[in-house]
């Protein structure tokens, strides 16, 4: 069959419908480096702020509340859970890879600080400070190295459970071997009592071995690392851009950790002023993004809405209007019709005689149209139904027979019905589809070239086809057969009777039943439109 129906004409925009990935990247992403200002400020904000600390007495603060700072690191590990919930919930997709893995750094964080920070004090007779330090030094630097991980890659990598698993294996891994390893590991710490050292309020921990300097480098050049990330790949909207603040408060936190390693331990330092600082950041940070992005939604969600609306009227009063055009030109066309019936009565010269079989021919293609546009206006109104029951396949394949002999061609008509079953369908609207579909394949096909029907059991369906072996249609024009007031090439070419109705109301009449209409066409081989009905 050749092609068929593109439209052209009117044909109603539908509206778009979005999901996670069509997203607005630009209003989640800004332009990269656009919030770097704000990171080399607070930067140098905090680098400033420890050189103060390590000169000045008078600012500088190691606080020794064994019960306070126990409830601090169970607080500061719920926060961290709960931001790493929001970033794992993050829905702008375009961020969704990046935003999880440091999710996942925060949730390494939480878990190391319930760990480390209170089952181990609370389950232990003795709290060994060196044990605590490897703690914080290995929960900091994995959760930092992932941060980073996602941070830094040009391409978000993608993020599974599997993967996600491995940092968390070995994480708890080595927090089970720091533990059993207890005192035979590298000492980081030349001091048992940190009260007695907090006491004297030095600007650095007394007693750090190399191992603590060499160690502690890692985490802050994790840090570091995500932080150069976030202001490339993920400024953010609110906040100045949270992450990088974020990012930056948590390379600081590392930094001062470095001279006042206070992780885990019953002292306060300004490291853990830090470490509160930037987890707020995050779990704002995130909170405002998702209000953000729902604020978003019920903004498309309102327009969706009203375009909706704006269409279904649209789509009401052209209904209305075919349905009045319709009714209006069958007037002026029955007249004509009864006039020339009168005429055809008296005796007629050869002139005569052909002038008024071409008004004949006018005049039933006129009626055509008029039935097909009645017909479209039917499918489109709020009014439309079907009366489905119980109907043989093999009658409604046998009338379509009948209706297929009065066609212009000569096209024989094969039937192949390997399922005699019984369906439910409306004989009249389905009938309707079998001959505009056969109509459609005596009129795109070369005089004599057979045509097939034939019907499929398949499960509780029954497929029917109705295939020709024509041209086939334009692999161009396949896409828009379906839509409404439509001409295809060879239609247009070949000034073709129709206006591209047909298979318009060939498809509303099939989607009343639950199927769908399709077609298969191979050029130089023939089409096959198909359709399926439910076995009754």
């Amino acid at each position: 069959m050749a092609a068929l129906h593109s439209n052209t004409a009117v044909a109603s925009a539908g509206p778009v419908l979005r999901d996670e990935s069509s997203e607005p990247e630009n209003d989640a992403v800004a332009t990269p480096w656009a919030h770097v200002p704000i990171a080399i400020v607070l930067s140098i904000i905090l680098v400033v702020w420890l050189a103060l600390i390590l000169q000045i007495d008078q600012i500088r603060f190691v606080i020794v509340a064994p019960a306070a700072k126990a409830g601090f690191e169970v607080f500061l590990a719920l926060l961290r859970l709960f931001a790493a919930l929001v970033l794992f919930l993050f829905p702008v997709a375009s961020e969704h890879s990046r935003l999880r893995w440091v999710a996942l750094g925060f949730l390494i964080l939480g878990l190391g600080g319930l760990g480390f920070g209170y089952l181990y004090s609370a389950t232990s007779t003795a709290v060994d400070l060196n044990i605590t330090m490897y703690g914080s030094l290995l929960t900091r630097s994995i959760a930092a190295f992932v941060m980073a991980i996602g941070l830094v890659v040009p391409r978000p990598l993608p993020f599974t459970f599997r993967a996600a698993l491995v940092p968390l294996v070995i994480c708890a891994l080595l927090a089970w071997g720091v533990i059993s390893a207890g005192d035979r590991l590298p000492s980081l710490v030349a001091v048992g009592d940190p009260e007695a050292i907090a006491s004297t309020s030095s600007g650095v921990l007394t007693g750090l071995t190399p191992w603590h300097w060499g160690l502690s480098l890692l985490p802050l050049l994790f840090a570091g690392a995500a932080v150069f990330g976030g202001a490339w790949h993920y400024p953010g909207r609110v906040l100045g851009g949270w992450l990088v603040v974020a990012m930056v408060l948590m390379a600081g936190s590392q930094l001062h950790t470095l001279f006042w390693p206070s992780a885990y331990s019953p002292v306060v330092t300004t490291s853990s002023l830090l470490r509160l600082a930037f987890t707020i950041v995050v779990a704002v940070g995130g909170f405002l993004e998702l209000r953000h992005v729902a604020t978003e939604r019920a903004r498309l969600l309102a327009n969706e809405r009203e375009t909706v609306r704006m269409q279904k009227e649209l789509a009401a009063l052209r209904a209305s209007f075919t349905a009045m055009v319709g009714h209006e030109l069958g007037n002026p066309l029955a007249a004509i019709r009864r006039g020339a019936d009168l005429v055809a009565m008296a005796p007629l010269n050869p002139i005569q005689a052909r002038g008024l079989a071409t008004i004949e021919i006018e005049v039933e293609a006129l009626r055509s149209l008029i039935k097909d546009v009645q017909a479209a206006s039917a499918v489109e109104g709020d009014h439309f139904t079907i009366q489905s029951r119980p109907t043989l396949v093999a009658t409604l394949l046998a009338d379509a027979a009948v209706f297929a002999q009065v066609l212009a061609g000569d096209h024989p008509v094969n039937i192949e019905d390997a399922s005699p079953a019984v369906v439910l369908a409306d004989p009249e609207r389905i009938g309707q589809v079998l001959r505009n579909l056969l109509t459609n394949a005596a009129k795109y096909t070369p005089p004599g070239t057979p045509i097939t029907l034939r019907a499929l059991r398949q499960g509780d369906r029954v497929r029917i086809e109705v295939a020709d072996q024509g041209p086939g249609i334009d692999q161009e024009d396949l896409p828009h057969i379906f839509e409404k007031f439509g001409r295809g090439r060879e239609a247009n070419s070949q000034h073709l009777p129709g206006v591209g109705l047909g298979l318009y109301v060939s498809r509303g009449i099939v989607e009343a039943h639950g199927g769908e209409l399709t077609v298969i066409s191979t050029p130089g081989e023939g089409t096959v439109f198909a359709f399926d009905l439910p076995v009754a």
